[in-house]
């Protein structure tokens, strides 16, 4: 018997190896990348026909922050607790000068007082000192730990300005998580209402938990305001770095393609659609980084936008109007 032939046999593998292998697709070559956008020229009777309108950028300076709300503390508010602090104050300090008295009448072989009437001299001294720290607990309890005052006489000062309308003393709160550091230094109070004045302090502390109202709680005393009492206010505080950018109209942001445009002008040359980042909002507008394609007094469009991202979109079916 004659051997198999292992060579006709390896032959064939390798054919059929072969024809697998010129099967498979030769490499895809990379996509081309998109292109910029190349902006729209128009005449000017395009423009006025497009109805395309434009705003000067301006240069701007932000600073992110955070709101919150706040009323005005009442004056009865204030005045109960200092009050109740400074007559305890009064009856603290008049049994402790009475406690003294009694001990030097009561040393000596020839004393003076009974050790009856020290015993009762030093038993109300205590009571009285009871009922003061009693009283500073209450105001604590109401104004929070770290107040600017320490004393029934810081208090008086403070409800002097109360009373007179130098001062106002408000109550504000901050959503959860709205304060990264979990503080609020500086504090500017405003009306509620578009455009109305602020007012700004530094004189700022924690204020106890509102159960009847999730947040952080913030007192604030400010100065020279015209501020009612009861009035419900608009609080900001700074939360982040500043930034020295170009503010754009909220009226000129288009969004496309999955972001947030603006198309910027210039003399005599085309739109062009320039992609920005509208996450620091500021007074009906934005600000956006330099650098982004928008210098301050250059024209962004605020009407008409819609039309220029259509003619730049398909420039073949936008005809020549």
């Amino acid at each position: 018997m004659r051997a198999p032939c292992g060579s006709g046999f390896t032959l064939l593998v390798l054919a059929l190896l072969t024809g697998c292998g010129a099967g498979e697709s030769a490499p895809q070559k990379p996509a081309a990348a998109s292109a910029p956008p190349s902006g729209v020229a128009l005449s000017p009777e395009q423009v006025q026909a497009l109805g395309i309108r434009t705003e000067a950028a301006r240069a701007a300076d932000y600073e992110a922050s955070a709101t919150g709300f706040g009323v005005i503390v009442s004056l009865e508010t204030f005045a109960q607790a200092y009050a109740e602090v400074a007559t305890a104050s009064a009856a603290a300090a008049q049994s402790t000068a009475a406690l003294a008295r009694a001990r030097s009448l009561a040393s000596g072989e020839d004393a003076a007082v009974s050790q009856e009437v020290l015993d009762n001299a030093a038993s109300k001294s205590a009571a009285d000192q009871a009922a003061l720290a009693l009283a500073l607990r209450k105001s604590e309890a109401v104004f929070g730990v770290h107040t600017p005052w320490r004393s029934a006489a810081d208090l008086k000062r403070v409800l002097d300005r109360l009373a007179q309308g130098h001062t106002v003393l408000a109550r504000v709160t901050f959503p959860l998580g709205a304060l990264p550091q979990g503080q609020a230094t500086e504090i500017t109070l405003a009306r509620i209402g578009r455009r109305a004045q602020g007012w700004h302090t530094r004189v700022t502390w924690p204020a106890p938990a509102d159960p009847a109202l999730p947040g952080r709680g913030f007192f604030a005393l400010l100065d020279g305001s015209d501020l009612l009492q009861g009035e419900h206010v608009m609080a900001t505080t700074a939360v982040g770095g500043h930034l020295s950018g170009v503010w754009v109209p909220q009226a000129a942001l288009l969004l496309s393609e999955g972001d947030s445009w603006v198309y910027v002008g210039s003399a005599g040359g085309p739109y062009v659609r320039v992609r920005v980042e509208p996450n620091r909002p500021d007074a009906g507008g934005y600000v956006v980084a330099s650098g982004t394609g928008i210098a301050p007094g250059q024209p962004v469009v605020v009407s008409g936008a819609g039309l220029l991202l259509s003619r730049e979109l398909n420039p073949a079916g936008s005809g020549g109007g």
